[in-house]
Parts: C-alpha cells; structure tokens; sequence
C-alpha cells in the first residue's frame, strides 16, 4: 500500500476512490471501503482512500468540533488494515475548507486523482459550507467522467450507525453497543505519566495515561479492559473519572483521570505507550465514605476484571 500525504505525490491512474473522514473506522466506514476495492478490482482501477488529518470541523467551526474517536496514527492503520492500493492523508487546511464544491469535484477528484469511481457514504457532505453532497457528486461526474456510488447508511439495534452516536454510547458507557458499531472494543491510547502515586500507597498501583488532546474516552466510572503493553496483553480494571473520594464537593475537578491497573505486572513502564481497550462497564464512579472503603471496593473492581468471561480475552492470549 501507498502512503501520501500530499495529492502532489500520486501518480496518473484511474482510481476508485473512497472519500471521507472516516473518525473510528466504524462498520459504516468498513463498508465504504470494502466497496471501493470490490469496484477497483471489477473494473481494473487503483483502489484510493482519500481522507483527512484532523476533522475538519477543527477548522471550519473549532466551538463545535467533535472530539475524535482515535487519534490520526491509528485511524491511519485502521484504513491501511482494509488494504487499499493507496491511502491519502491530506492536512485539513483552509484552503481545502474554502474550495467549492464543483471546484472540489474538478480540481481533485477529476483532474488530480482521476477517479472513475467513487464511493461514499449517502451522508456525505463537501465543499465550503458542507454544500456539496452525494447528488452534487452524480451530478458533476456526469460532466466529469466519473460515477458515484453512495452507500446507504450501516444500522446497528435498528439505527443507523454514526460517529456522533458511538461518542454518546460511549459516555455512557454502552460499551457492548459501541463494540457491536466499530467491529472491535473501543480504544484509549496514551503514555503513562507520573501520577500522585496514591494507588501505590493504597496497594493498587496504577498506570496514568495521557492521551491525545481532543480524543474521546469512556465516561467516568470503572472498566474492565484488555492493554496493551510493549507488545504483550494483560487484563486491566481502568478508572476514569475525578477521584471524588480525595477532593471536596466544592472542590472543581476539571481534569479526567485515566488510572489502570494491569493484572498479573510487574515493572516500570513510564514514558511506555499503552494501548487500553475497554470492555465493560464495572460501575459508575462513587465517593466512599473513607480510605478503606475506597481501597475494598477498588480489591473487588479488580476481581471483576479478572474473573469476567469475554471472548476478547481469548484473543489476544488471556485466559
């Protein structure tokens, strides 16, 4: 597979290309995809997908940007992991936010990326103030020399399947939903920092992921998890939340916390990478009345998370 990050790097072939922003790489998106490469194969084209680095509502409205369901480098092997011919990775600049719809159509898909085909979901909107759309696209491949095919939207429970719906399941910890609509449990990657060390002191000592800024996570409460450590899996139990249970009501806790602890470990892994994939939801975060209680409550999370059955353990190794 090819890689580019500019469209001044690809060479003249006529290509099938999928086109979007593709945040989460849910089944929707997967379908899209698959699509494209079914069409490529069937009518000789170079299978393309064109999508973006950063969302660009960032750009074109920063008050209303959606946090991201996964950062660029993973989106980026998620997309590769389809296998198309080529993925293209274009910077959402402002310049590409204040192209015209039909210039779009032109300009890129026509006379830079000589599409014959392109696939997109029945949704999909382009162009400077989202005015183009998936007609736009039939109409102007008409002129052009490319046809469109729209998808209609995936569904999942009897609803259709949106990045905007996984970002409000996972809040509330709908993790069962949310894995059924990406194909796979939804992820937090970070690199463990320096914490207080309280879970140290308290006997659970925990891993404190930073994650990427503007990425989304599961609400506050306790998890159970599979991460990924230097390459090797361990069951986790994962907070996120406040810690209610050190601060005051008055107090205002503004920063969310992502604390693991990783079964059957022993070691150091700051500065380490950690991918955590979320599960279940345990329960919701609580304040406890004291320490000990905290700590009791925190020893049986843990035994949850050891004991639950769940066929993703199996896959990566765990019993």
């Amino acid at each position: 597979m090819e890689l580019h990050t500019s469209l001044e790097t690809l060479a003249r072939r006529p290509r099938a290309v999928a086109i979007g922003t593709f945040d989460g790489v849910h089944v929707g998106h997967q379908e899209v995809v698959r699509a494209t490469l079914a069409v490529a194969r069937e009518e000789g084209l170079t299978s393309t997908v064109l999508t973006f680095d950063g969302h660009p509502m960032a750009l074109i409205d920063p008050a209303h940007q959606p946090r991201l369901l996964m950062p660029a480098k993973v989106k980026v092997a998620l997309l590769a992991g389809l296998h198309p011919d080529e993925l293209i990775v274009l910077p959402f600049t402002a310049e590409l936010a204040g192209q015209s719809a039909d210039e779009f159509c032109r300009s890129i898909v026509a006379d830079t990326l000589h599409a014959r085909v392109v696939v997109v979901g029945v949704n999909f909107t382009f162009g400077a103030g989202g005015a183009g759309t998936a007609q736009t696209l039939e109409r102007e491949g008409a002129t052009l020399g490319f046809r469109t095919i729209a998808l209609p939207l995936a569904t999942a429970g009897g609803r259709a399947i949106s990045s905007t719906r996984i970002r409000r399941l996972l809040q509330t910890g709908a993790l069962e939903e949310v894995r059924e609509i990406l194909g796979r449990p939804p992820s937090t990657h970070g690199s463990v920092v320096a914490g207080l060390r309280r879970g140290r002191t308290l006997g659970v000592p925990t891993a404190n992921l930073e994650v990427e800024a503007g990425t989304i996570f599961p609400g506050r409460g306790v998890y159970a998890a599979r991460a990924l450590v230097d390459g090797r899996w361990y069951r986790a139990a994962v907070n996120v939340g406040h810690n209610p249970t050190f601060h005051s009501r008055a107090e205002e806790a503004v920063v969310v916390h992502i604390e693991a602890f990783l079964l059957d470990f022993n070691g150091d892994i700051y500065g380490h990478e950690i991918r955590v994939d979320f599960l279940h939801k345990i329960r919701d975060e609580a304040r406890f009345a004291d320490v000990p209680s905290l700590v009791a409550q925190m020893q049986n999370d843990i035994r949850m998370a050891a004991e639950l059955p769940d066929p993703a353990f199996a896959e990566v190794g765990l019993s």
